[in-house]
């Protein structure tokens, strides 16, 4: 790739294809059996994926998973060395990033310094070749939309990390792709306006009904945006589902594990409804799944421990308190459940007239539809 194509995809510069009818499934962007190699390293594995019109999809997974990589072919920065990828319809396999319709957003913004807001933002029309006319009417209603018209004047290192992502968002939007990709794009900004604006672009997101891709090792950040999420690990993908699917019902150990905060304590399986971590039983409706005498992980959520009462049905422990993490609207609570280390996660409404200490003691309990089972690792 040439250095004038790096410039353009790094503007969120494209050019717009005609688009043909959605076909039946409503699928937009079809990427099969990609493989990427960096000498002797694999980093993406015989990758296959279908991304829907208009859908937001997060691609998420520990650094080195391959998620950065994935994205950039998919934009033609990093061709893959097999596989092909079909947007809308027309393959863009061999395709350089100036002939692909995508507008992208990096992590480090990426902005122009010498160029005012209003110029960074049609840059990518006005090296498309449209009218001065047209290129600022265009920057004003974009700036407007992110809520930055009356930034236009300024220069990139007059405005805030939030505002200098939001210039970012509304270039890589201002030639109206179809395509919207998103590297890390919140990963440098404070936890506060990370959260406030990951919300402003779910909203736009909505509002504009492009389909988006955006990459990130925030779990949390993936859970609220995404209608989907792509979970990631050495070069293959896990699991794709939506975000309540990803967390509660997770595939593999991994993204149990990677998604959230787990308990994970080695079992085995004792019979069809059973499972035994040491002396301690414990009722699961996974155990179905695996033959008695099975070694397997025992995989707990924190809020999924909770506390007795009446009418709660599942396995009781009688648990002492190891230690208290007040975390605001939840406490974390290290506990000894029957000697298994456990930890729960309970509102900080439901401890109120509880007011546990560390040394008192609970009684918790297991709902059998909350114990995942997967199988031990190393185990065949």
């Amino acid at each position: 790739m040439d250095a004038s194509a790096e410039a353009s995809a790094k503007a969120g510069a494209s050019v717009s294809v005609s688009r043909p009818e959605a076909s039946a499934d409503d699928s937009y962007l079809a990427i099969r059996r990609l493989t990427k190699r960096f000498g002797t390293f694999t980093a993406l594995d015989d990758i296959s994926l279908t991304i829907r019109r208009g859908e937001f999809v997060c691609f998420l997974g520990p650094s080195g998973c391959g998620k950065t990589t994935l994205l950039r072919a998919i934009a033609g920065l990093e061709p893959q060395d097999e596989g092909t990828i079909v947007q809308d319809g027309r393959d863009i396999s061999a395709l350089p990033p100036s002939r692909r319709d995508f507008g992208i957003v990096f992590q480090s913004y990426a902005l122009f310094p010498n160029m005012t807001v209003l110029a960074n933002v049609g840059y990518g029309l006005a090296a498309q070749g449209k009218s001065r006319a047209f290129v600022e009417n265009r920057a004003r209603e974009l700036l407007s939309l992110v809520g930055l018209a009356d930034q236009w004047w300024k220069y990139p290192a007059q405005l805030s990390g939030g505002q200098q992502q939001r210039v970012a968002l509304a270039r890589a939007l201002a030639i109206s792709p179809g395509l919207l990709l998103l590297d890390e794009p919140l990963s440098a900004l404070d936890a506060l306006v990370r959260v406030h604006l990951r919300a402003e672009i779910k909203a736009l997101q909505r509002r504009l009904g492009i389909t988006t891709v955006m990459v990130t090792h925030d779990q949390e950040e993936a859970l609220s945006i995404a209608d989907r999420i792509v979970v990631m690990n050495r070069g293959r993908i896990e699991q794709v589902g939506t975000p309540d699917a990803v967390y509660r019902r997770p595939e593999s150990l991994f993204v149990a594990g990677f998604v959230g905060r787990m308990n994970s304590l080695p079992g085995t399986v004792v019979d069809s409804s059973t499972v035994a971590i040491g002396a301690v039983r414990l009722a699961a409706e996974a155990a179905a799944r695996f033959p008695s005498g099975a070694a397997v992980q025992v995989c707990i959520r924190p809020e999924d421990v909770q506390l007795d009462r009446p009418g709660l049905a599942g396995t009781r422990l009688a648990a002492t308190v190891r230690g208290l993490e007040y975390l605001g609207s939840i406490t974390r609570i290290p506990l000894e459940a029957a000697g298994l280390p456990l930890t729960a996660e309970l509102p900080d409404t439901a401890l109120r007239s509880l007011a546990p200490e560390p040394g008192g003691s609970l009684t918790v309990v297991l709902s059998p539809d909350r114990v995942l089972l997967f199988p031990r690792p190393g185990e065949a």
